[in-house]
């Protein structure tokens, strides 16, 4: 490898360690990007989320939610809707250029590459109470499950590592392990999805397995639930 080859290495080397961690944060919209809300009735608002060229679609997506369940609870609320989303971005480019002196004389080279940045928009209507039949997130779960999948700390400063959700059944306990296993779902959907299935089936609450499948115990045995997204169906059944 020669000294020039070895420079441009190190280079690049250095730019993508100074990138490292420069997703935008869950904050309010600043220079890096972030949350902004508007109010639109008492129990109705608009969340809006854009991050930097370093955020990923997901990250975004994920913080608008994160932000919708922190409000809901802050004007009083328990449960929310989505009553419409949007996501998109926009797409600029930027030129890296590095140069030097070696052995041979002066060298330089420059590249460029496409900067993606995502951003998020949810139209919200949140309720203090569930209205029978209304399929809405509860607002706590929400945010505790978006806060342990980024380690993000609640308002006393402490990082959550387990999340719950009540469903009709009764709470329901999700793992840090099962969260990682099964990071392309929405966790909560898929929860109460697995819960809804396991209902039907006259079975009890669900709980999670590291493998991203779900458990249930039933009058015949556990019943292993799988999902793929939001659809869930019963894998087999264990004989206790």
């Amino acid at each position: 490898m020669t000294f020039r080859d070895m420079s441009k290495r190190a280079f690049l080397l250095v730019v993508v360690l100074s990138l490292a961690g420069c997703a935008t944060a869950y904050q309010s919209k600043g220079m890096t990007g972030g949350f902004s809300e508007t109010d639109l009735g008492p129990t109705s608002f608009k969340i809006a989320f854009s991050g930097n060229g370093f955020t990923s679609a997901e990250r975004a997506s994920d913080f608008a939610m994160l932000r919708a369940a922190d409000k809901s609870i802050e004007d009083g609320c328990n449960y929310f809707g989505v009553m419409n989303e949007a996501d998109g971005g926009s797409t600029s480019s930027v030129t890296i250029a590095n140069a030097g002196y070696g052995r041979h004389g002066a060298w330089g080279s420059a590249f460029t590459t496409p900067i993606f940045k995502p951003n998020s928009m949810l139209l919200i209507r949140c309720f203090a109470v569930q209205p029978p039949g209304a399929e809405l997130f509860d607002a706590h779960y929400i945010a505790h499950s978006i806060r342990t999948k980024y380690q993000i700390p609640d308002s006393s400063g402490h990082t959550t590592r387990t999340a719950a959700v009540t469903s009709q059944a009764g709470p329901v306990i999700v793992t840090a392990a099962a969260q990682i296993a099964a990071p392309a779902a929405n966790i909560a959907q898929q929860v109460l999805a697995a819960q809804s299935l396991s209902t039907g089936q006259g079975c009890g609450d669900v709980s999670a397995n590291p493998d991203g499948t779900f458990q249930a115990s039933c009058p015949a045995g556990t019943m292993i639930i799988e999902c793929s997204g939001t659809s869930c169906r019963p894998v087999r059944m264990k004989v206790d």
